[in-house]
């Protein structure tokens, strides 16, 4: 018989009954969806309503030119020897893969998979731009270019050409353009209601936050608008590009939590403010990584995903220029990915080339050995010499699950590693 009493225990844990709820209450978990690999900015005098179609036939057209073959693709993007573990699409390790070294049987799936995304879903999440990428502009022009933008979005979704997230980023509550940034906001959203509620997926993105306070009012400036024109409540996003947010990153998120589902880092705007010189600026120099790490730390089981931000070097010009901006961002996509920050920001059509060519290296590399794992835990078995734990099996069916939503898996496939899409779910913690 144990010496203490169910009643003594009881008392003596009475006080964890709070913490508890409040720990559940913060820490809910993944919110179980589909996570887009990128989010596209379009300032917002370019938005029209075919400018996915559009991003996708020019991603299309500069892959014909400077790639046209996977080989070429393999040593463009210098993924013949990225992937996990080393493996990568040759299996010889090291960041840059030379002519003649990737696999061709997983070349040539890369390079389906990036012409098949190309054509299908170019873009994953859209973000109209009236901040850094759009400037400062007379207001009766950006009162045009808000208007004009919400309308292009609703005949986007009216001809299935609107990807399943999309939103704005207004103008920070910066004092200076405070104001501003609001009225484009309400412009914005007042259009995009129309008599519907506007399309689903919606999600606003707050740059330069700099203290809780800042969330809270902005979430109250919504919270009067949105019932105002009867809008679907959108998502918000919080970016991170400021010294302050970073140190002021676990009272952001209490201030926003149940409301704020991302946080996006601002890499040169942080980089700058941090004294780094323009040319060292970048996503994976170790001060912007310590406060996406920082980033990840707070928000983990919170449901709040991050994501990486953007190369600055685009792929244009000369196809030596074109490969050198290709391998720089499939290499950055590539270390976000290793270090578990799956979406990140992509600035110009000919990106989502090596973005998802990039993604699709990093999920095959990695596929066989995680379906093998996942399904030896399924099977309350050891895969060799590995004992997974239930954490790290979550991971391995994250894995899985991310290759099923980019197509690099289908039913087939899991039932040839004795697995079904219910149990990995289950184990993903996905909602069916």
């Amino acid at each position: 018989m144990p010496t203490l009493s169910e009643h003594l225990l009881g008392r003596l844990t009475a006080a964890l009954a709070p913490v508890d709820a409040a720990l559940a209450a913060r820490h809910p978990g993944d919110p179980g969806t589909r996570q887009p690999v990128h989010t596209c900015y379009v300032s917002a005098e370019r938005l029209h309503p075919d400018v996915v179609l559009e991003w996708g036939e020019n991603a299309r057209e500069a892959l014909a030119e400077h790639a046209p073959s996977p080989a070429d693709l393999a040593e463009a993007t210098g993924l013949g020897g990225i992937g996990l573990g080393g493996a990568g699409l040759g299996g010889a390790g090291g960041a840059a893969g030379r002519a003649g070294e990737a696999d061709p049987a997983l070349a040539e799936r890369v390079y389906a998979h990036v012409l098949r995304t190309l054509s299908m879903e170019p873009i994953q999440d859209l973000r109209v731009d009236l901040e850094d990428g759009y400037g400062i502009r007379p207001d009766d022009v950006e009162d045009e270019h808000a208007i004009a933008a919400a309308e292009a979005l609703r005949l986007a979704s009216a001809a299935g050409a609107l990807p399943d997230s999309y939103g704005l980023r207004p103008k920070s509550l910066d004092p200076a353009v405070r104001d501003r940034g609001l009225r484009s906001l309400d412009l914005f959203l007042t259009a995009l209601a129309g008599d519907d509620g506007g399309p689903p997926g919606l999600v606003i993105t707050l740059p330069k936050v700099s203290a809780p306070e800042q969330v809270g009012v902005f979430l109250a400036v919504l919270d009067e608008l949105v019932p105002r024109i009867d809008l679907r409540p959108p998502a918000i996003e919080l970016q991170i590009e400021t010294p302050a947010a970073v140190l002021a990153l676990p009272a952001l998120v209490d201030a926003g939590l149940g409301r704020v589902t991302g946080l996006h880092v601002g890499t040169y705007d942080y980089s700058a403010a941090l004294g780094i010189a323009a040319e060292n600026q970048a996503s994976d120099h170790p001060a912007v990584e310590y406060a996406t790490t920082l980033m990840q730390l707070v928000t983990a089981g919170t449901g709040i995903r991050v994501a990486d931000g953007s190369s600055n070097l685009l792929p244009v010009g000369s196809t030596d220029a074109v490969w050198a901006a290709w391998r720089r961002h499939a290499g950055l996509v590539s270390r976000a990915w290793r270090r578990g920050l799956y979406q990140g920001w992509d600035l110009h059509p000919a990106q989502l080339v090596s973005r998802h060519a990039a993604v699709a290296a990093n999920l095959l590399a990695g596929l066989p050995t995680a379906l093998a794992r996942l399904a030896a835990y399924a099977e309350a078995r050891f895969a060799g010499a590995v004992a997974d734990e239930p954490a790290t099996a979550r991971a391995l069916a994250g894995h899985v699950l991310r290759a099923l939503d980019a197509g690099l898996l289908d039913e087939a496939g899991l039932a040839a590693a004795d697995l079904d899409r219910a149990v990995v779910m289950k184990l993903g913690g996905r909602r069916s």
